[in-house]
């Protein structure tokens, strides 16, 4: 399969990248941070709780999610998403539904379940299984590539290590299992490590990316051969008319 040269990522949405990860980074460390706790409670209790961490948090969010479109419009024009309809749509998937995390707030402990909540854990859902879902597809599509293999193995060690944290997390959201049990402890830890993974997984499509940006449409040899064909033919008749 032939790949197109190198191109340079979007420096937009490297910046933008960076100040997301920092923010989310210093939301974490600040003292207080609205009373939630940077290990066992979930990431989405922050607009919650309190507006100065919450405010953060969302422009984050925002931050991110423009970072990956932009990424993304990258892959699908000159990279890794040219010509691949369905990964493009599982990207796509994964914006729109960290766009529905930042937009629709989950319902606040102990109340009762509203339509914005529950909008809230579908978009969880589709935020947790659409990256792995396309590092998965990239990984077995290119696999048996010399020339890609690295990393076509990197992301798909990252896509099983995201459903490794992803199963415990939704059996105990979805089970809403009693106090003392994951969801009391270490729920809010396994989230993180989510994230940390498609921070990961983002990162490592971007590599893949500048290394040598992606299959070209296979149909392009065959256009331009055809094309070549009927240059030659029209060339031939001019000459026998001449």
């Amino acid at each position: 399969m032939e790949i197109r040269s190198s191109r340079p990522l979007p420096r937009p949405a490297l910046y933008l990248a960076g100040a997301a990860l920092l923010t989310l980074v210093c939301v974490h460390v600040v003292p207080g941070s609205g009373g939630v706790h940077p290990v066992r409670d979930l990431m989405s209790e922050y607009p919650v709780r309190t507006v100065e961490a919450g405010v953060a948090y969302t422009l984050a969010l925002l931050g991110a999610n423009v970072a990956v479109v932009l990424l993304g419009a990258h892959w699908v024009r000159d990279g890794l998403l040219r010509s691949r309809p369905v990964a493009t749509t599982l990207l796509a998937l994964w914006c729109v539904s960290l766009l529905g995390l930042t937009v629709f707030l989950k319902d606040p402990a102990g109340s009762a379940a509203t339509w914005y909540g529950t909008v809230h854990l579908v978009c969880t859902v589709v935020n947790f299984v659409s990256l792995p879902a396309l590092c998965a597809l990239l990984w077995w599509r290119h696999r048996g590539e010399d020339r890609w293999r690295a990393h076509a193995t990197t992301v798909g060690v990252v896509a099983g290590l995201i459903v490794a944290c992803v199963v415990p997390f939704a059996v105990v959201l979805l089970a809403r299992s009693e106090p003392g049990t994951l969801s009391d402890g270490a729920l809010g830890l396994v989230e993180r490590c989510v994230v940390v993974l498609d921070v990961v997984a983002i990162a490592a499509l971007a590599r893949w990316s500048r290394a040598g940006d992606g299959p070209v449409d296979p149909a392009e040899p065959e256009r331009a051969q055809a094309t070549r064909k009927r240059t030659k033919s029209t060339m031939s008749s001019s000459t026998m008319s001449g």
